[in-house]
């Protein structure tokens, strides 16, 4: 049941209508009921391991707050970390093992059993760890409540995709009276339908073009394959935060607030600021529950650098089981380590060409570099394997810069070329004021005439020029298979 089938627009207001109708004692059970529907609708084979998950977490987290118990934490992490490493990495691991064989000259072929992955489980993982911990480091207590922790664990608007919870937001949120309010429904419905927006108009309609480019970029000119490649950053980023965009939403709407998983990242100056926006709860999640144990910047700069080759190493292997989502994540590491490196060289440089640090002409360089290595970056993560995306890098200097059968052969048409450009000019603008002001308040607190302007507008650009009805192959959300 994705947040855009029709299945959804039924489920969701009946969950929200009943919510508010049930009396207090009784509304997280029945939010707990939905949120288990709703993940049931992904697949009844993945409700045990969801189920596992929720009792583990519940009984780790009251002995833990009997006591500190070191060995617990870690024994509990280690099975968690454990079910991660067999279900999402164990072929990838034994194709290495395969491959490092055969270099020494010795011939083995283990048989690979074909697990299936539950849905959204690196996300509730993740939420349940990062709860385990603040019970144990005391900055959350235990909850008493079977069906508020897990309702926690499990609440359906960030269960599969995230954002990733934290305990000592969301927990107290359960506990709150939640009244129907007309304030909080618009502000949701506005972020869902900007969510939407985003993900028809724009998201899946630049997937035809990084699609087809990449399935064979040798026969394209290499201004089309930077053109598909910067399409894939601008996808994916359209991709993910809409879905973020939507369950906030879907939470917003019945009274819940969730962390903001992005803040317009591409209008960072720096790959270090791009990582401070871009998906935060995951981000926030390995800098407080791994940099920082690890020792952050505080044991010396090499330490520090060394950090943040691992936790961008980890990263990668986060998103996938393969050798392009860890040079994906060891690259963005590097960046920060030469950036890092580089900043007394640059600042002198700025200084000698009287260059301020709130140039504006110095701002859209800095942003426009970071969405180049952001790019670069990204062709690892969507090519599948090293060697695609160096075959698609290596395309992007070849002579010939544009192949004759131009958009048409990308899959595109002009008019579709032309409603992406627009879309993109609009999505442009909302970023760029959201810089300087809160545009979803902006909107609710504008004269009546203006905000159904808005909801219309919005509203009929997603209808008419969103990708989907005949001969539309609908795309899943790209984070949804993390």
């Amino acid at each position: 049941m994705g947040f855009l089938s029709p299945s959804y627009f039924l489920f969701f207001p009946i969950a929200a209508l009943v919510y508010f109708l049930l009396p207090q004692r009784v509304r997280n059970m029945w939010l707990l009921g939905c949120s288990w529907f709703f993940y049931l609708c992904a697949g009844r084979e993945y409700f045990l391991f969801l189920l596992a998950t929720v009792l583990l977490t519940y009984f780790a987290a009251q002995a833990l707050e009997k006591g500190r118990r070191r060995g617990l934490l870690v024994g509990t992490l280690c099975l968690f970390v454990g079910a991660l490493v067999v279900f999402k990495y164990l072929g990838f691991g034994l194709s290495l093992l395969t491959q490092l064989l055969a270099a020494l000259g010795l011939d083995w072929s283990p048989v690979v059993p074909k697990l299936l992955l539950p849905a959204g489980i690196s996300f509730y993982f993740f939420t349940a760890m990062g709860y385990l911990i603040d019970v144990y480091r005391g900055k959350c207590p235990a909850e008493r409540s079977f069906v508020k922790c897990a309702l926690f664990l499990s609440f359906f608007p960030y269960l599969l995709s995230g954002p990733i919870g934290r305990g000592p937001e969301l927990l107290p949120q359960f506990d709150s009276l939640h009244k129907l309010n007309y304030v909080n429904l618009k502000e949701g419905l506005l972020r869902f339908l900007w969510g939407a927006f985003k993900k028809l108009v724009l998201a899946d309609r630049l997937a035809v073009v990084v699609d087809t480019v990449f399935a064979a970029p040798q026969n394209y000119g290499a201004l089309q394959v930077i053109l598909a490649a910067c399409a894939f950053s601008i996808q994916i980023y359209c991709d993910f935060s809409a879905y973020s965009d939507m369950a906030v939403g879907s939470a917003k709407a019945m009274g819940f607030d969730l962390i903001e998983n992005f803040r317009t990242p591409y209008f960072s100056r720096s790959i270090a600021e791009f990582w401070r926006r871009w998906h935060i709860s995951l981000s926030s999640w390995f800098r407080d529950y791994l940099y920082i144990p690890l020792g952050g910047s505080r044991r010396g700069v090499g330490r520090k650098y060394l950090n943040i080759l691992i936790v961008f190493a980890v990263s990668g292997l986060w998103h996938g089981a393969a050798l392009s989502f860890l040079v994906w994540g060891l690259l963005n590491g590097l960046y920060q380590v030469v950036g890092s490196l580089m900043e007394k060289p640059r600042r002198a440089l700025r200084g000698a060409v009287r260059l301020g640090e709130d140039s504006k002409l110095l701002a859209l360089w800095q942003m426009a570099w970071v969405f180049g290595l952001a790019t670069i970056a990204w062709v690892f993560f969507e090519a599948g394997t090293v060697s695609g995306a160096l075959t698609v890098l290596g395309n992007m200097v070849k002579p010939v810069l544009w192949d004759a059968g131009g958009l048409t052969a990308m899959g595109m048409d002009k008019l579709e070329f032309l409603a992406a450009v627009a879309g993109l000019l609009l999505l442009t603008a909302v970023d760029a004021v959201s810089q300087y002001t809160d545009v979803t308040r902006r909107v609710l607190e504008a004269p009546r005439w203006v905000r159904w302007c808005v909801y219309l507008g919005l509203l009929m650009v997603v209808v008419i020029f969103g990708s989907y009805g005949t001969g539309y192959d609908a795309q899943d959300f790209i984070y949804g298979q993390f």
